[in-house]
């Protein structure tokens, strides 16, 4: 298919529009955090989500050019309600809970560039699990990061009162294993159902056990009042809730079909970066000079990574293919 200038400049935008919107999650948790406890913060994230994507499918769902993507029916098989619980629990809600309360120990800034190691994680548990293999590019690409990463936890930190660095690290960590953890069995539940259907069941199931744990744990669900009274924290739990876990995705969709998956995806490589920016701009954490070096060296790293990951897909599928017409 061909396109035009300005359908190829709509598609750079669409992807730098999600790297954007993906890489302010912790910026946008942090006020968040400081005001409700966060497990409570856990379930109205995802009550905001559930009610998000649902309207989102109920449009997506009548146009053809969009359900094949995101998904047409809401009939799941009964052997994948485990599965989807398991993904909304444990890749959504614990992904969301340690994320929460790794805010309250370490800035936006240190959490964002964990988080951004998402790529990382993914692969080494396909290695664990999928028989996946790292080239030595990304193995080096790899432990270049962790160098950053270690240098960035014992060199100068945004200070949080009353925070333990290393223990908001731990959490972090935590929140960004998880959502890693269930990356590959997301994925297939997303091409047998679609994205949207997929996670929509996610943060359902996320949702009901939130609320259990809350009745449980006997916490204050009219803590939702200092959400509703203020202008900002309401808009930033619809934009955390609607926003990154919904609207993003449509978001996407549309950068993959004009620039294609390979390009669109390597703009996430942006996400630590807009991290960083967002936090020192929005939130006044502090910009140290070894600090955006060490940034702008994970995000090379990223896209090393994804890079060389992109061209082994490639040239398997051209192999694939040429088996394929050989025989």
């Amino acid at each position: 298919m061909n396109l035009s200038a300005k359908d190829n400049i709509l598609g750079w935008m669409a992807a730098i529009s999600v790297a954007v919107i993906w890489g302010v999650t912790g910026v946008v948790s942090k006020p968040l955090s400081m005001a409700v406890d966060p497990m409570t913060l856990v379930f109205f994230r995802y009550v905001t989500a559930v009610i998000g994507l649902s309207i989102i499918f109920l449009i997506t769902s009548r146009k053809k050019s969009l359900s094949a993507d995101l998904g047409s029916s809401l009939k799941i098989d009964r052997k994948d309600i485990f599965k989807i619980a398991l993904c909304g629990i444990v890749g959504q809600g614990m992904f969301s809970l340690f994320n929460f309360l790794s805010l309250s120990h370490i800035g936006a800034t240190e959490n964002g560039v964990i988080q951004g190691m998402q790529p990382f994680a993914t692969v080494f548990f396909g290695m664990l699990f999928m028989n996946f293999r790292m080239n030595k590019v990304q193995w080096g690409a790899f432990t270049f990061s962790a160098i950053c990463i270690y240098a960035m936890s014992v060199g100068p930190t945004n200070t949080i009162e009353g925070g333990t660095p290393f223990l908001g690290y731990i959490f972090v960590t935590i929140s960004m294993l998880s959502l890693a953890w269930t990356a590959h069995l997301r994925a297939s539940l997303a091409e047998k159902y679609g994205s949207v259907v997929s996670m929509l069941y996610q943060y359902i199931a996320v949702a009901i056990t939130g609320f259990i744990a809350v009745l449980v744990m006997g916490l204050d669900l009219t803590q939702i009042s200092i959400i509703l009274s203020s202008p900002l924290l309401l808009t930033l739990l619809i934009f955390l809730g609607t926003g990154i876990s919904g609207g993003s995705y449509l978001v996407q969709l549309y950068s993959f079909k004009r620039i294609g998956v390979e390009k669109s995806t390597m703009m996430l490589n942006l996400m630590p970066m807009v991290g960083y920016l967002v936090a020192v701009l929005t939130l006044g954490e502090q910009m140290e000079l070894s600090k955006t070096i060490i940034v702008s060296l994970i995000v090379v790293a990223l896209y090393m990574f994804n890079k060389y990951e992109s061209k082994k897909a490639t040239s398997e599928d051209a192999h694939q293919e040429l088996v394929v017409q050989k025989a």
